[in-house]
Order: structure tokens, then C-alpha cells, then sequence
């Protein structure tokens, strides 16, 4: 599936703004600390700076320590590192600080059961699990930690909040849980949910009041996944309005635009991409295969059947452990189909 950049890089952020967005619930106020400096985490992993993030979000830990929100926001920079650079470097990490944030909910909850800060930032938690586990496409554990997730959420709407934002984490689930029905043969078949998972993620990023961003990102590898390329634009631009170096929204950009035909953008897009991951001081040899196999799709459907050729000689250059070559067993295959069928067309 040649969604797997945006849904590894997009859900990674699944439920961080969603968390915030109850900041402005009445039942629950949340200290003013903690509102300014979650917004701050939010927009400092938009702006790419996540060694900044983790830094505001372990003060949060250290001020609040029985409070799960910290933990949780210090697992989500983790999480989203590790999502950008593809690496496991922090996993171990990552799991401790979701259960944590666990933990520290469950003794919020068993003094006052209906705590909805402490029940939302559980189901985070379970729910972030979730999207590494989905990164590896370990399926099984990707969809356990998934429903509890969302069942967390479901339960906070039976509580009737108001809080418009509970479409975003239920709309990803209600989505995905549906479009990848045919992978996931061990689960029981449902009805299928993605035009209502879509329509909740449009309420949450024209009315959210703090997921507006992260449903754009969710909406934009939704889209693509339905092929929906002009949509998907819609919500590139709005982001990219916003944090216009965003790689997550570059990347979406260009798969769009290749899907309508406009190859010369798409191609700068793509490059601008694979710039940004070749100068980082951090290699991510994940993300440079990718873009070169997108690079050589553009340049096959434009007929530049020498640099299809190039492009996929430069995917066999990079050394990949076993972990990371099984994910990208598939581009490897169809990048070799490119690059033969392009050897044909420059005999003739």
C-alpha cells in the first residue's frame, strides 16, 4: 500500500491535538500550564523541532507528576520521532511513557470515575500504541490497542461531551478499521464505516477546536487512499499555509499531484522531500527509498525512461537491515517492474 509514508508519519499524530481540544471543556478545566505548553508541544512537532518538544513536554512531567498528561505528551514526541525518521531507536521508551500516562489515569480513576481528562488521556495512550504497532504492520496488536482506544473515546461520548474533537479519534479508527477489512481476516467483518470515519474527520478540521491541523493530516492520506487527489489537496494547502517546510504535508502534496497528472510538480515536491531527509544530520534510509521510487513513477508516466532507470539504481545503493527491506519488499518489486519495462522502451 503506497499510503504507508502518510499513515506512518500522519497517524503517529493521532490523537495529540485531540487531547488538547478538552481544554476548553467545562466539566473538566485543565491548568493553564499545561494548556499553553501542550499548544507549544503540538506546534513545535508541526514545525519539525521534536527535540524541543520533548523537552516542553518532560517539564510538564516533572511539575505534574501524577498527572498523565505529561507522560503522554513525552511519549508523542518520542513516538513521532521514531515515525519520522523510521527508527526504533526509542521504542522501549516510547511504551513506558504510555504506560505511564496509563497508570496515572487509572489512579485519577479510581477516586473519581468520571474524570474525562483522565479516561481521554488512557485512551490516547492505548490509542497511540496502536499506530506504532500499524507502523510495523503488526496487525494484531495494532488493532487491540486501537479498540481500546476508541472505546475509551465512545465512552466519553455516552458521557454526552460537547467537545466536537472526539470525531477526529473516532473517524481515523471508524476509517481505517473499515478500508483495511480484506488485511485484517482475523477480525470479525463489520459495516462498512469509511464514509462515516471521513465525515467525522471534516466536522473536526472545519469545527475542531484544536484538532483542525492533525484531522487535515488524517484527511489528506484518507483521501489519497480514496483516490480523492483534489480533495486531498485541500487540506495539503491549508497546512502548508501554515507550516509551509512540513514534510508530512509536502510528501501529500506530491502524491496528489501525481495522481491529478501534473508530473513537474509532483517531481519537486518529491525532491524537496528527499532534500530534506538527505541533509539531515539523522539518516533515514526508509524515506530515501521511498522518494526515489516515487521519483522513478513520475518519471516512467512522464516518459523519462533514463532517469526511471537512475532512479531505481539509486534504491539498491542504500544498505537496509532485514526489518526495514521486508516493508519495502513491495516498492523494491514494482520499482524493478518500472526500471524493466523503461530498459524496453528506450530499445525501441
Amino acid at each position: 500500500m503506497c499510503q504507508v509514508v502518510g499513515r506512518g508519519r500522519n497517524r503517529l499524530l493521532t490523537l495529540i491535538i485531540l487531547i488538547c481540544a478538552y481544554i476548553d471543556a467545562d466539566a473538566v478545566p485543565l491548568q493553564d500550564d499545561i494548556r499553553e505548553q501542550g499548544i507549544q508541544v503540538i506546534d513545535l512537532i508541526y514545525s519539525e523541532d521534536f527535540k524541543a518538544a520533548e523537552d516542553v513536554a518532560r517539564k510538564l512531567v516533572r511539575k505534574y507528576p501524577e498527572n498523565p498528561a505529561g507522560y503522554f505528551f513525552v511519549a508523542v514526541t518520542l513516538d513521532t520521532w521514531m515515525a519520522f525518521y523510521f527508527d526504533k531507536k526509542k521504542e522501549n521508551e516510547f511504551y513506558k511513557f504510555c504506560d505511564l500516562a496509563i497508570e496515572k489515569g487509572e489512579k485519577i480513576l479510581a477516586k473519581n470515575s468520571g474524570d474525562e481528562w483522565a479516561l481521554f488521556f488512557m485512551g490516547g495512550a492505548e490509542g497511540y500504541k496502536g499506530t506504532y504497532e500499524a507502523r510495523y504492520e503488526r496487525w494484531i496488536t495494532a488493532f487491540r490497542f486501537g479498540w481500546r482506544g476508541v472505546s475509551t473515546l465512545l465512552k466519553l461520548t455516552e458521557m454526552q461531551s460537547d467537545i466536537v474533537d472526539v470525531n477526529y479519534g473516532i473517524g481515523s479508527y471508524d476509517y481505517w478499521r473499515s478500508a483495511m477489512i480484506n488485511t485484517l481476516w482475523f477480525m470479525p467483518k463489520i459495516k462498512d464505516k469509511r464514509d462515516d470515519g471521513i465525515k467525522r474527520l471534516i466536522v473536526a478540521a472545519d469545527n475542531g477546536i484544536l484538532t483542525r491541523l492533525t484531522a487535515h493530516t488524517a484527511l489528506i492520506e484518507i483521501l489519497l487512499n480514496e483516490n480523492r487527489f483534489a480533495e486531498a489537496m485541500t487540506y495539503t494547502d491549508r497546512l502548508l499555509s501554515q507550516y509551509p517546510l512540513s514534510t508530512q504535508a509536502m510528501w501529500g502534496k506530491a502524491r496528489a499531484l501525481y495522481g491529478l497528472g501534473q508530473l513537474d510538480e509532483s517531481r519537486r515536491y518529491f525532491t524537496k522531500v528527499l532534500r530534506r531527509y538527505e541533509s539531515d544530520e539523522y539518516i533515514s534510509v526508509y524515506y530515501q527509498v521511498l522518494c526515489n521510487y516515487w521519483l522513478a513513477r513520475v518519471d516512467f508516466a512522464d516518459k523519462k525512461y533514463e532517469e526511471v532507470i537512475n532512479e531505481v539504481t539509486v534504491m539498491n545503493t542504500f544498505t537496509i537491515n532485514d526489518d526495514i527491506r521486508k516493508l519495502l519488499d513491495k516498492y523494491f518489486s514494482e520499482a524493478a517492474g518500472l526500471k524493466k519495462q523503461a530498459g524496453v522502451k528506450l530499445k525501441k
